[in-house]
């Protein structure tokens, strides 16, 4: 019998030691996503309680999207991967390939083989879905740390996007203003590094 997404997300989070699922609940309470989840909502309540919270705010599929960034805005990779494998065996997602196979074309990383006319279409792509990209931004932080890392946003850049707090504005901002001088290459960039933290959202937006 496939397992529901309650149940998926219920097992990750009971993989979670009782310091990592109170790191989890706050970054919950503090991504910057809308609709927003109260620290009230989450303080005293179990795993059980999280879980379904999640699907009642965000509805199944983006439960999933935002526990497994989550997960790996506080490092707990191994978990995240395992339930993004969890929700593809039991015909929720398609496969990521644990947590993202398109790294080896990232724009300036190891083995990259990206050419002229596939950063044209990685940064057609971002232009066309800008509006879904906004709405379902999630872990905008962790993907400027990318960014900034990689040498496509410069420490002002990131510090004005930081700025802005609420994950909708900073990834309006980033990909409106901040990637606007680096063309092709930054908005390529930008495609690779959600293709590898958020593959979920990227796939059902139709990335291949």
């Amino acid at each position: 019998m496939s397992k529901s997404v309650r149940d998926i997300l219920l097992e990750a989070q009971e993989d979670l030691d009782s310091e990592q699922f109170k790191k989890f609940t706050a970054k919950l309470t503090d991504s910057g996503l809308q609709p927003r989840v109260r620290r009230g909502a989450v303080e005293g309540k179990d795993r059980g309680d999280v879980a379904r919270l999640l699907i009642e705010t965000y509805t199944e599929k983006r439960a999933l999207e935002i526990t497994a960034q989550l997960l790996r805005t506080i490092g707990a990779n191994q978990i995240a991967e395992d339930l993004e494998q969890e929700a593809a065996a039991n015909g929720y997602s398609q496969s990521a390939g644990a947590g993202g196979s398109a790294s080896a074309a990232t724009p300036g990383g190891a083995g990259s083989a990206a050419t002229p006319a596939d950063d044209a279409s990685k940064a057609a792509f971002i232009d066309e879905k800008l509006a879904d990209l906004v709405q379902r931004a999630t872990g905008v932080e962790s993907i400027l740390d990318v960014l900034l890392c990689r040498k496509v946003i410069n420490n002002e850049q990131y510090s004005e996007i930081r700025a802005e707090k609420i994950a909708q504005k900073m990834m309006r901002y980033l990909i409106s203003e901040a990637l606007r001088a680096s063309g092709n290459l930054g908005k390529a960039a930008l495609y690779q590094v959600l293709m590898d933290q958020q593959p979920y959202m990227m796939q059902d937006l139709g990335a291949r």
